[in-house]
């Protein structure tokens, strides 16, 4: 019984029994559900979610999955390698906020990336800034830090960028199991 690790990703209109669908697809041929993450965005459900399937029934999954494809559901699945290896470096949750303008993401993506930080999770959402007017942008991530670079390094980075966009960065390392 030689089992691989598959990655589906689901998007359409939101709806209820969407889970229990995909849910339904992976159990029908015995598939362990490992890990996913799934929201409503704006009214439209988007999911990944990684399942371990024995190979023989990884067709079978494919055919039960693709049964829930329509033109206002998409579904894809992709075999990966589960190297269950975590990447090396430390742990630093990232937080942001400050007035939404157009940029804010591609800025702090582009900072990171050029200091060589792996985004692990990001997160961001908006909300009425109802006392001082506007609309206010938060944003979570969880980043690794290469090694070499410490948090205060990153910081001192962040604390630059976080000026000029006018906005709040706060980092804080994570504790290790």
């Amino acid at each position: 019984m030689k089992t691989s690790a598959i990655l589906i990703t689901v998007s359409g209109p939101d709806q209820p029994g969407m889970v229990n669908a995909l849910a339904e697809a992976v159990a029908g041929q015995q598939g362990n559900w490992l890990e996913s993450r799934m929201a409503n965005l704006g009214g439209q459900f988007a999911g990944i979610i990684r399942v371990e399937v024995e190979q023989s029934r990884q067709e079978a999954l494919l055919a039960a999955v693709q049964a829930l494809d329509s033109s206002a559901l998409q579904v894809s699945l992709k075999a990966v390698e589960d190297v269950g290896i975590a990447p090396a470096g430390r742990e630093v949750e990232l937080e942001l906020l400050g007035q939404d303008h157009p940029g804010i993401v591609r800025d702090i993506s582009r900072m990171l990336s050029e200091a060589g930080v792996s985004v692990q999770a990001f997160d961001s959402w908006l909300e009425d800034a109802s006392m001082a007017g506007g609309v206010l942008f938060h944003a979570t991530a969880q980043l690794i830090l290469p090694e070499g670079l410490t948090t205060g390094q990153l910081h001192d980075r962040m604390q630059t960028l976080s000026d000029s966009l006018m906005v709040d960065i706060h980092l804080s390392e994570q504790e290790s199991d």
